[in-house]
């Protein structure tokens, strides 16, 4: 039996380390030029970044993996977007993807017109501890009010990391786990890791072309565990007891054709059809979002009183 992270800091036993420490790196990288321009026809690219900033490892990937292109392509630097918040955790926008942000900052309207309108999207950040930046997870948060859909099908995405990204291996596994969730192509991770920056220059450009390539023949490799797992564990949720919170998500499911295994829980799905109705009447659904934290953490209130 394992011993309690607050018992052992209280009494101060040593433990072992599940990981090894993250070690980084002090390597410069230093593009080259451009010899081959990259055509990207009709094609959207949007790269999403949390600096942009020319005199780090990662403004000076961004900055060569645009040069491998011959049309301009938009940056978009979070820090740069009004966000006035994190996600609540209220789950209002699970009855209809409304959320309770709407129209008090950048964030969703940048979400739907900059971000959902790109054929290809590209992710540039730092790792900071063994993580991105916080700024990236409010990115990630925020986009929660899409509910449990995939809001990016089919786009072309890749990640320009700086950072020990291999030394991480959750948080690759993140990454892919979001790209597969969101029925979209991961085309591939380049770090400058290398420390060499010749390989890096010819990694980017590699990585333009296929992204390119890939966007024209509109292609989507087969999706791994990760995107299909994770996709079964939402649809069995959704059609179970939480249906009536997250309706928005019901509705893209049933459209879809996703509940493609046998549904004779017929208690449940009265259970779920009485409580959708009653969600209609505005006096109940002003009430019913009032007491979802609630009712949320009920089944953990004596845990939390103690």
């Amino acid at each position: 039996m394992g011993v309690s992270p607050w018992v052992s800091t209280e009494n101060k036993i040593s433990t072992p380390r599940s990981y090894k420490p993250v070690t980084y790196s002090n390597f410069e990288y230093i593009p080259g030029n451009v010899k081959d321009k990259i055509d990207i026809g009709d094609k959207k690219v949007t790269i999403i970044t949390d600096s942009e900033d020319n005199q780090t490892n990662l403004g000076r990937m961004i900055e060569r993996f645009k040069n491998s292109l011959v049309t301009d392509v938009e940056v978009i630097d979070l820090n740069n977007l009004d966000i006035k918040g994190g996600c609540q955790g209220c789950c209002q926008c699970g009855l209809d993807n409304i959320c309770i942000y709407q129209d008090k900052d950048e964030y969703i309207e940048f979400y739907n017109t900059r971000v959902k309108t790109a054929d290809v999207l590209i992710f540039a950040g730092t790792i900071k501890d063994r993580y991105l930046s916080s700024r990236w997870k409010l990115f990630f948060d925020r986009s929660f009010f899409n509910g449990h859909t995939p809001s990016l099908i089919g786009k072309q995405m890749g990640f320009i990391i700086s950072g020990p990204l291999s030394q991480i291996p959750n948080l690759r596994q993140i990454l892919e786990g979001y790209t597969g969730f969101q029925h979209a192509n991961l085309v591939d991770f380049i770090t400058d890791e290398y420390k060499d920056s010749a390989k890096i220059d010819a990694l980017l450009q590699s990585f333009a072309k296929r992204l390119i390539r890939f966007a024209d023949k509109n292609y989507i490799k087969p999706r791994t565990f990760l995107g299909v797992g994770g996709m079964k564990v939402f649809r069995d949720s959704i059609w179970g007891g939480p249906r009536f919170v997250f309706q928005a998500d019901h509705k893209f499911y049933r459209k879809h054709g996703m509940y493609d295994f046998p549904q004779k829980d017929f208690r449940t799905r009265i259970r779920n059809g009485i409580m959708m109705l009653l969600t209609k009447i505005p006096s109940f659904k002003k009430e019913f979002i009032k007491r979802i934290k609630t009712e949320m953490i009920k089944p953990h209130q004596k845990i939390f009183e103690n």
